[in-house]
């Protein structure tokens, strides 16, 4: 899905830009950040190590006040963190000493029962979890962790999921999975989501549209529309177009 097809506006980062104070004087990380999500776009930010993409994903969240301008889910201004706003980082987060099923319902202890058991039911089936739903994470492999992550994001219902390098430390076939498994839930699900990745095939793999940042002060240097279907054929001269053009554009070669 992409802003073409019709979706509503569902963020919008209005001229937002980010410094830090620091001994001695300021440290800029963003400058200048206009742009629009739509609902249910998968949107990857691009860019060097340093170059302010978890800090944009911070902002968005709540977590972070911009210096300059201002960030609108659903034409509100985010002033501060949600529990429609959920984050899935690199590292687990989930409980160890709490059981898959005991992890996922977390956020839904409001719920009445019968609801708890009915989205958490539903929630480990759309992420391959059947039959480790008493298992505790020390049981689980890197990947069933993340599924559980997703799961747990997913079952509160957001308004927007953040993903900052969530597949960064799984090795490189169980990242291939994991992307194929996210991708099929989105397509169920239709969340949108915003991704923090500085791997150009993982950006390529997985979005609609890829916001390539330059180095610290992150400004948008470009936003690459993918416009391929899914499953994205990795061998294809368009995936390779992109690829190059990505490549280009952080300024790097990728020959060895």
């Amino acid at each position: 899905m992409t802003g073409g097809s019709g979706a509503r506006p569902k963020v919008h980062f209005e001229d937002v830009s980010k410094a830090f104070d620091q001994r001695g004087g300021t440290l800029s990380v963003l400058e200048h950040i206009e742009l629009t999500i739509f609902e249910g776009e998968l949107v990857c930010l691009l860019g060097p190590s340093g170059c302010g993409k978890s800090t944009l994903l911070n902002i968005c969240g709540g977590f972070e006040r911009p210096t300059r301008g201002r960030v609108t889910i659903d034409g509100e201004e985010v002033d501060g963190p949600s529990s429609q706003r959920v984050f899935v980082f690199q590292e687990y987060g989930i409980f160890p000493w709490a059981s898959v099923w005991d992890n996922i319902v977390l956020g839904i202890r409001h719920l009445s029962k019968a609801e708890q058991h009915r989205i958490v039911a539903e929630t480990i089936e759309l992420v391959g979890l059947e039959g480790f739903e008493k298992a505790y994470p020390m049981e689980l492999s890197g990947g069933m962790k993340q599924r559980v992550e997703v799961a747990r994001a997913l079952a509160v219902s957001p308004d927007v999921i953040y993903m900052d390098e969530p597949f960064g430390a799984l090795d490189s076939l169980t990242r291939l999975s994991m992307r194929s498994e996210l991708i099929r839930i989105w397509q169920e699900k239709q969340q949108t989501i915003l991704f923090v990745t500085h791997d150009v095939d993982e950006s390529i793999q997985l979005a609609d549209r890829i916001v390539v940042l330059s180095a610290r002060p992150g400004r948008i240097r470009e936003v690459v529309e993918v416009g391929l279907s899914h499953p994205r054929d990795l061998g294809s001269p368009e995936y390779g177009r992109i690829k190059n053009r990505l490549y280009e554009l952080l300024g790097v070669s990728h020959s060895v």
